[in-house]
């Protein structure tokens, strides 16, 4: 709509108002902020800046308001709902996605939603929804000649098997093999990851507690082991994950170390105190047993986790706060200490320490 339009229209309003043929105003300046693509723009911009000041509430109201009174499109509902989500308000996240899919085609098939989506989906128990959803835009961003994001071929690769399996809220190798297989992220080096903050704070533990010899559970493709080896040359380092493609990764990235492919749940380094800290960095949200793992590793081991304020394909889980950390494992611990490391805008994890009871 031009400027003039939306000015005559206004006058239109206001001509309406004083004549109190306010049903008629009213649909008038509906249509008009249903159209202001810059102001609706704008109000998403201010969402996301609240909540990168932690200001989630505030966020997600903002974009409420701009709903009720017509100021949204498919975008504005794409990022509500991702912010229910970080509030753990999964039917209303669901809500918005059945939304746009109503009434935005072209929107829907776009691959960054549609990656979205299928998490949100599949959490819901939507597995063959989910599945159907991410093949097709797939196929639809393909067949446009646009790019596809590893992940969403990952998710796509994880679904496959899902829909022919029993359902499980935890994700399979498979999908952490083909996020590793070409992934540029954790290709990257080591000193260039967003955990820094938090990596810098676990060897300033290593060498306040004249730490020696660590065993790392999940270690991906050896990122930290790297950025730790670079600044503890002569820290006797072990580790292991599930990922074929993550440990080929890691050894190749690090020599001079141990890194071992198998089960946290059958591993013998869990069976005696193998190591003066074992370490479960960015783990325990991905494992649906993860009370279990940590019941499991040996009385009085002591242990540096990490978990996260935000969710992911593969997270079976994440936590608002700090409380919610210590409520779920302290009493794993005869002590647990649980500090916040903001990584960058919203996202943070909650660095724990402590010793197996």
């Amino acid at each position: 709509m031009k400027d003039i339009d939306a000015v005559s229209l206004e006058k239109k309003a206001r001509a309406y108002n004083d004549k109190e043929e306010y049903l008629k105003a009213a649909e008038i300046y509906h249509s008009l902020l249903g159209v202001e693509s810059k102001a609706i723009n704008l109000v998403v911009a201010k969402a996301q800046a609240l909540r990168n000041q932690h200001r989630l509430h505030e966020a997600v109201l903002l974009l409420e308001q701009s709903v009720e009174v017509g100021v949204f499109n498919s975008k504005t509902l794409h990022v509500l709902a991702a912010f229910y989500r970080d509030k753990k308000c999964w039917s209303q996240a669901e809500r918005c996605i059945w939304d746009i899919i109503k009434i935005d085609q072209e929107y829907s098939g776009l691959i960054g939603f549609a990656s979205f989506s299928a998490d949100i989906l599949r959490k819901q128990g939507y597995v063959n929804t989910a599945h159907s959803f991410i093949k097709s835009s797939i196929f639809l961003t393909s067949s446009q000649g646009k790019d596809i994001p590893l992940t969403a071929f990952a998710i796509q690769k994880e679904l496959d098997y899902e829909v022919t399996s029993e359902y499980s809220i935890e994700v399979s190798y498979r999908f952490y093999d083909a996020v590793y297989e070409s992934s540029d992220k954790y290709a990257s080096n080591s000193d260039d990851s967003i955990y820094v903050p938090a990596w810098n704070k676990v060897l300033q533990y290593f060498q306040d507690n004249d730490v020696l010899s660590v065993v790392d559970i999940g270690c991906g493709p050896g990122q930290f082991a790297e950025y730790a080896i670079k600044r503890l040359p002569t820290l006797s380092y072990t580790g292991f994950d599930y990922s074929s493609v993550a440990i080929s990764q890691a050894k190749k990235r690090t020599k001079g170390v141990e890194f071992i492919e198998g089960d946290a749940f059958s591993s013998p380094l869990l069976t005696d105190n193998a190591a003066d800290v074992y370490i479960l960095l960015e783990v325990l949200e991905h494992i649906e047993k993860d009370l279990d793992l940590l019941g499991s590793m040996p009385s009085r081991a002591s242990v540096v986790f990490s978990v996260p304020n935000f969710d992911s394909f593969g997270h079976v889980r994440f936590f608002l706060d700090e409380k919610e950390v210590y409520d779920r494992y302290s009493y794993l611990f005869s002590n647990l200490a649980v500090i916040s490391v903001v990584l960058k805008g919203y996202s943070t994890i909650y660095l724990s320490f402590g010793q197996l009871k």
